[in-house]
């Protein structure tokens, strides 16, 4: 299952996803809501009201599915395949306040190979939320999560050797501030991210050291943006990286720790029935604190756009560049550019078709290796009943590497359908 599939029916079926939920607290002169996209047009006569529970709603969610993946190694050659089963219960828990907002949220992701056994694995997430509106336009929010993972083996930074995906776990946390006067918005946010890998088995026997990959990163970010009409606005970003690694020379070969930092300029639209999104560009600049690792810099840019060619069709594009961190032996990091282009279509009040094609290019830094990945999605989404839907989708992903150190070229297709049952 693919998660944009899952998160299509959630859309649909008028799931509330609380991570993230502080950013659209505010409204004023930088209201976006006079579009509404084919995914997230409300369907009531589909949706659930949840469980009330006082102050609260409680909604549960189930996902369960089957998926044909025929190359779950990604390998060029002697390639394997299997059926995976998908089991995925989720909660989230929403205050129902007409002032300050609190949300509780879990969800198990648990994948089940039923020839490769020692493929199987259990993703865990759990997490809050909280925002806190003080009047005058001023409103802060805070939140955490943490995450018990595995990592997919067409990852780059996954070896191909274990005898199971590897395992990490990551906890983030997040403050922001924001206030909105007449025409002017003014904000700035905090992050941090902290990444713990588990160390693989090689097949044969012998361990894979992960331990240079354990890392915490810290983000900083402000925006002051200007309303020039009730439906466009003007911004300018600048955000902040520092990325601090664990292992510290003579422990690895490398100094991987870095800092860099984004100067964004663009404009946030919801232009009559038309068109409604974010573009922005800039520059990006990444140092690396080991002298024989050279600097990242360049064009920076970051969009997603909707267009409404009817009621009916949605097309969006969108795309973005940013300095990733590398889990590969001699790097430190690779600039990473990517874009999408993705139709839905309403073809019954409870049928939307989607197609969605993603482009993505990884240039590495320290190694000689650039990664180029093409992919292809199509699926048909079926509300049945109230709280009640069905996905059938088809996955295509190509990977060509180049130079020296290059990694494994690889198609994969993969197919399947899902069951979403809300409460």
């Amino acid at each position: 299952m693919t998660k944009r599939t899952s998160l299509s029916i959630a859309a649909l079926l008028g799931a509330t996803a609380s991570f993230g939920l502080v950013s659209s607290a505010m409204a004023g002169s930088f209201e976006r809501n006079r579009n509404i996209s084919v995914s997230e047009r409300p369907k009531p006569e589909y949706q659930t009201n949840g469980i009330d529970l006082g102050g609260f709603i409680l909604r549960p969610e189930l996902a369960t599915g089957l998926k044909y993946n025929d190359n779950i190694f990604a390998l060029r050659t002697n390639t394997v395949d299997d059926v995976i089963f998908k089991f995925n219960p989720s909660a989230v828990i929403q205050s129902k306040w007409s002032v300050h907002s609190l949300a509780f949220h879990a969800s198990v992701d648990h994948n089940e190979y039923l020839d490769l056994s020692s493929e199987s694995y259990t993703d865990l997430t759990f997490g809050s939320d909280a925002r806190l509106d003080a009047g005058q336009g001023l409103t802060f929010g805070f939140g955490g999560q943490y995450q018990a993972l595995n990592e997919p083996r067409t990852s780059s930074s996954s070896p191909i050797n274990t005898t199971k995906p590897i395992e990490y776990d990551l906890v983030s946390f997040y403050a922001n501030a924001s206030r909105e006067v007449n025409r002017i918005r003014v904000s700035a946010s905090v992050g941090l991210r902290d990444y713990d890998y588990k160390d693989g088995t090689l097949i044969g026997g012998g361990v894979v050291d992960q331990d240079d990959r354990d890392r915490a990163v810290v983000d900083l970010s402000g925006r002051a943006e200007y309303a020039v009409s009730p439906d466009t606005s003007v911004f300018v970003e600048v955000g902040y990286n520092d990325r601090y690694y664990d292992l510290q020379p003579p422990a690895t070969p490398l100094n991987r720790d870095s800092d860099g930092y984004q100067v964004l300029v663009g404009a946030n639209f919801d232009l009559s029935n038309l068109v409604r999104g974010e573009v922005a560009i800039g520059y990006l600049d990444q140092r690396f604190e080991d002298p024989t690792l050279s600097g990242v810099s360049g064009f920076a840019i970051r969009a997603n756009v909707d267009w409404f060619v009817t009621p009916l069709t949605t097309v969006g594009i969108g795309g973005n560049r940013s300095v990733e961190d590398s889990g590969i032996a001699g790097s430190s990091g690779y600039l990473s550019s990517s874009a999408y282009f993705k139709v839905d279509h309403e073809l019954l009040r409870n049928l939307i078709l989607s197609g969605e094609l993603t482009y993505g290019y990884d240039d590495y830094e320290g190694v000689d290796r650039q990664d180029e990945r093409v992919g292809g999605t199509i699926s048909s989404t079926i509300l049945l009943k109230r709280g009640l839907g069905l996905s059938l989708f088809y996955t295509y992903a190509n990977q060509t590497s180049g130079g020296i150190n290059s990694g494994t070229n690889y198609n994969s297709s993969q197919i399947g359908f899902n069951l979403k049952f809300q409460r």
